[in-house]
């Protein structure tokens, strides 16, 4: 599988530096989270604040009991999550990857919790639905140059191709997004192109 795994810490430029891998078990598993907003919702909590239990994950998620049991299989059997069964109740943990198509597109979990979002934030939903996965992905990009002071929320919406109301929503359903996935995603640098120290909010 195409992972670059978090053994503790911010990798090295070296070793956080996505890598092109002909590897089928790692593009299913990018390309199925992406396609699906509740099993990206839930890798992104394992791999952000796991390890945890499947109970944790029902409470903190609200999700249905059985539809969380069905999910942490999907999720084993992708091979982005594991299951620490020496624990009673068993512990989940999921690695950070990066993964990079033959466009050089990096998919992190940044990119992941961008399409999570979409399960309960009714802007970011609206304009996936409206625009699809690859702007959504030019979205994430033209907000972290926004929050970096390298673009105005007119020149984001042209980034995104998108009209100004809609890229001044999106810009602002996808700050959580980035604020996560600066302190917690290694490959935060491999999907956007500004420096994340950076990155600028409201509040600090």
């Amino acid at each position: 599988m195409p992972t670059l795994t978090d053994h503790g810490g911010t990798p090295s430029t070296e070793e956080a530096s996505p890598r092109s891998l002909d590897d089928l078990d790692g593009l299913l598993a990018a390309t199925t989270l992406l396609q699906n907003s509740r099993l990206a919702r839930e890798y992104v909590y394992l791999c952000y604040y796991g390890p945890t239990t499947i109970q944790e994950l029902i409470e903190e998620l609200e999700i249905a009991r059985a539809t969380a049991y069905d999910d942490v299989e999907r999720l084993e059997r992708l091979g982005v999550v594991d299951r620490d069964e020496s624990t009673r109740p068993h512990r989940l943990t999921a690695a950070p990857f990066a993964f990079v198509d033959g466009r050089d597109v990096a998919i992190t979990p940044t990119l992941i919790h961008a399409v999570a979002l979409t399960e309960f934030d009714d802007d970011a939903a609206y304009f996936h639905d409206r625009h699809g996965l690859g702007t959504l992905t030019t979205a994430v990009q033209a907000a972290a140059k926004y929050y970096a002071g390298e673009l105005t929320q007119r020149m984001a919406a042209t980034e995104m191709g998108v009209q100004p109301a809609e890229g001044m929503a999106v810009i602002y359903a996808l700050r959580p997004v980035l604020e996560a996935g600066r302190e917690h995603d290694p490959y935060f640098e491999q999907l956007i192109s500004c420096a994340p120290d950076a990155l600028v909010f409201d509040g600090e």
